[in-house]
């Protein structure tokens, strides 16, 4: 009878641990479950030289304006590759690593502050050990912007953003003032400029931020679509420097919109209205074919001919027969004729 007893406690006390062990195996898996949210990748390239050597002056600002974007961006989901005081050999090898990154699509953003130098229509960005005595070495100790715009270009991914906040005094012009950046619109992306082409730039207080890069962090922060953020920057930036400074943009874009800071709640509501109100889509109508023939009661005529029935003119029913024309033979004349009495 005891061990009647054992077997049954034994019995009893295996069935619980099996109800527990499936329990806890439901939890784990239960726990195992991960929901993944497809999210667009950002991926940026911040650069920010101040300290530069031989001809090219130090600046003050540009690591102060690198930071701040790097923090910004950072912030707004992008994984930044960030280089301080970039050398030549340190900047190539950041813009392979960034070309990698954006092949893989999505959005990229290279953002440059330091000198930058046109040379016969083509931008050059300077890296601080660039031993340039002569403009014409430019070619040889510095990067090539076009270059980096094609590169971005052919790698195909939905956007591209540029921004330069490069076009500092060139140290090769003639009189204080002139130099700056040329134009330049590659097809499908965003470039920005802290001011117009062939114009310089102030490159801001020491210790604090150019004038370009601290409009355009405070518009980055908030809910606004890419070409409003630098319109507004350029706007502050024009006001800011008493009319001497003017951003350019060259909005080459094709593929969509893009926020910075995503709109929410109601700010994405009235955004969505905007929109709808700006971009009105007309639908084509179907076109409503016509009856060859018409329908018609029985006692009118069916209108087969080219030309409307109610313009042919009526048949005439009734001739009216013309009346013969009357001579009058003229009285004859008879007494010429012989034996005529």
């Amino acid at each position: 009878m005891r061990y009647f007893i054992f077997l049954l406690m034994v019995l009893l006390n295996f069935t619980a641990c099996a109800s527990d062990f499936h329990t806890n195996s439901t939890e784990s898996r239960a726990v195992k479950v991960k929901t993944n949210t497809a999210q667009e990748q950002r991926v940026a390239l911040v650069i920010g030289n101040n300290d530069y050597q031989g001809v090219l002056s130090k600046l003050s600002n540009p690591v102060n304006d690198a930071r701040a974007i790097k923090d910004m961006l950072e912030q707004r989901g992008f994984r930044v590759i960030y280089n301080e005081n970039g050398t030549k050999r340190g900047m190539k090898k950041s813009l392979d690593e960034f070309y990698t990154s954006i092949s893989r699509g999505g959005v990229g953003m290279f953002y440059f502050s330091g000198h930058g130098i046109e040379v016969d229509g083509q931008n050059y960005l300077i890296p601080v050990d660039a031993k340039i005595d002569a403009k014409s070495d430019t070619e040889y100790e510095a990067i090539a912007l076009n270059r980096i715009t094609k590169r971005m270009q052919n790698i195909g991914n939905r956007l591209n953003i540029v921004v330069l906040d490069a076009c500092r005094n060139d140290p090769f012009s003639r009189s204080l003032g002139k130099g700056g950046l040329a134009k330049v619109e590659p097809i499908g992306m965003f470039v920005s400029y802290s001011t117009g082409a062939g114009s310089v730039a102030s490159d801001g207080r020491a210790g604090g931020h150019g004038l370009f890069t601290e409009s355009l962090i405070k518009y980055m922060g908030q809910p606004l679509d890419l070409r409003d953020v630098f319109q507004k920057t350029r706007k502050d930036v024009y006001v800011q420097s008493n009319q001497k400074q003017f951003p350019a943009i060259y909005d080459q874009t094709i593929n969509g919109r893009f926020y910075f800071t995503p709109p929410s709640g109601e700010t994405a509501q009235i955004t969505q209205s905007k929109q709808e109100q700006q971009v009105v889509i007309r639908t084509p109508q179907p076109r409503q074919e016509q009856p060859r023939y018409q329908e018609t009661r029985r006692d009118e005529p069916i209108d087969i001919s080219p030309y409307p029935i109610n313009r042919i003119p009526r048949k005439r029913t009734f001739v009216k027969e013309e009346e013969p024309e009357k001579y009058e033979h003229p009285p004859e004349d008879y007494s010429s004729v012989v034996g005529y009495d």
